[in-house]
C-alpha cells in the first residue's frame, strides 16, 4: 500500500470517528451509581483506563472506574419545583372536577422515568479516548521528516473493558524511507472479581517495512491481577500465551507459540499530568533464548481543555530479527493530542 494512501485512510477514519464521538459525548448527562451507595449526576469530560473525569454542579471531579457500579446515560435530569399548600390553595380547583392524568401532581419519592436510549447512545456514553498527531523534522546537513499518528480508545461497561490501539509512523532521511510501520491491537478484559482478577483476549497486527516485516499478526489470552487499583494509581500484572506469525520479505515465515508476561502502570501525578508505562516480555515456548520485549513509557500534560502534550518512549527488542536488521528499535516521539 502506498504511503499517501495509508495516511489518507487513517486520517479520514480518525477524523470522522473522533468528531462523531466528541459530538455525542459533549452534552451527554449520566447518572453514576457508586459502590458506596452514592448517586452522582454529571457530564463525562474524559476517560482513561483507570478513571473518568466528570463535571457536576459542584465542579469537576475524578472517579476511579472501580468505584462505579453502574453508568446510566440520560438526556436531562430535572427536579420538580417545590409547591406548598399556601401557593396552591385547594379552593382554586373545582372539587367535583376529576383531574386528568397530566394534572396529577407527582408523588413524593417517585422515580423519574428515564428516556430509552438507542444502542449507539449507550455505546458512546461509556466511550473515551485520544487522538495524537506528531511531526519531527530537520533541515540542514541531513534533511529528515517523521510523521506520527496514534489512536487510543477505551470502552467500559459493568465488568467489561475494550481497548483499541493503533499507531502509524512514517519518515524519510535524506530522501530515503527511514520509518514505515503500523502497529494495532485490540484487548478485551473481563473482571472475574470486582477488584482483583481479570481475564483478557488480545489480537494484534501490523507491518514494518524498514525491518523487512511484510506483516504480522498475533492472538493471545491469559489471566491478570490488579495489584493496585486506587484513584490516582494503578498497577496490573498478567500472564498468558499467544500464537505469533511474522511474514518477512527475504526470510521464511515464522509461526511460533510464546509465553506472555505483561505489566501496566498508570499514575495521575497532578491534576493535568499523567504517567503511563507498559512492559511486555514474550519468550518462545520451547526456547527462551528467543524472545520479544517492548517497553513503552509516556508523560501526558493537559494544557488546554481536552488538548494534551505527550512525550512517549517506545523501545522494541527482538532477539532474532531479519538478517542484517538491528535487534533493538527505539522511538522517542512528541505529539499533540485531543481527548474525546
Amino acid at each position: 500500500m502506498q504511503p499517501y494512501l495509508k495516511y489518507l485512510v487513517l486520517s479520514g477514519g480518525i477524523f470522522v470517528f473522533s468528531c462523531s464521538a466528541q459530538e455525542t459525548l459533549s452534552e451527554q448527562v449520566q447518572v453514576l451509581d457508586l459502590k458506596n451507595g452514592d448517586r452522582i449526576t454529571a457530564v463525562i469530560i474524559s476517560q482513561t483506563e483507570s478513571s473518568i473525569e466528570a463535571r457536576t454542579r459542584f465542579g469537576t471531579i475524578t472517579i476511579p472506574l472501580g468505584e462505579i457500579e453502574k453508568q446510566t446515560a440520560i438526556e436531562s435530569v430535572s427536579e420538580p419545583e417545590p409547591t406548598s399548600a399556601e401557593e396552591s390553595p385547594a379552593e382554586e380547583a373545582p372539587a367535583e372536577e376529576e383531574a386528568t392524568p397530566s394534572e396529577v401532581p407527582p408523588v413524593e419519592g417517585e422515580i423519574v422515568q428515564e428516556e430509552q436510549l438507542s444502542f449507539a447512545k449507550k455505546f458512546f456514553a461509556n466511550l473515551g479516548g485520544e487522538v495524537q498527531l506528531g511531526l519531527d523534522a530537520g533541515f540542514g546537513a541531513s534533511d529528515y521528516m517523521n510523521y506520527y499518528g496514534r489512536l487510543d480508545v477505551t470502552h467500559g461497561q459493568d465488568r467489561w473493558k475494550n481497548i483499541w490501539h493503533g499507531m502509524l509512523t512514517y519518515g524519510k532521511n535524506k530522501g530515503e524511507v527511514s520509518a514505515d510501520k503500523l502497529d494495532s491491537s485490540y484487548r478485551l478484559e473481563y473482571d472475574v472479581t470486582a477488584d482483583k482478577f481479570f481475564v483478557y483476549f488480545e489480537p494484534t497486527g501490523g507491518y514494518d517495512t524498514v525491518r523487512e516485516i511484510d506483516y504480522y499478526y498475533t492472538a493471545g489470552a491469559g489471566l491478570g491481577y490488579h495489584i493496585l487499583k486506587k484513584e490516582k494509581i494503578s498497577l496490573d500484572f498478567s500472564t498468558g500465551g499467544s500464537y505469533q506469525s511474522y511474514h518477512y520479505e527475504n526470510e521464511p515465515t515464522r509461526d511460533d507459540m510464546y509465553i506472555d508476561f505483561e505489566e501496566r502502570f498508570s499514575w495521575a501525578i497532578a491534576k493535568d499530568l499523567n504517567f503511563n508505562q507498559k512492559l511486555t516480555f514474550s519468550p518462545q515456548v520451547d526456547d527462551w533464548s528467543v524472545y520479544r520485549a517492548t517497553l513503552e513509557a509516556g508523560l501526558s500534560w493537559g494544557f488546554y481543555k481536552n488538548m494534551t502534550f505527550n512525550l512517549t518512549l517506545i523501545d522494541k527488542y527482538d532477539s532474532r530479527p531479519s538478517e542484517g536488521i538491528d535487534k533493538n528499535d527505539m522511538q522517542l516521539v512528541s505529539s499533540i493530542g485531543l481527548k474525546f
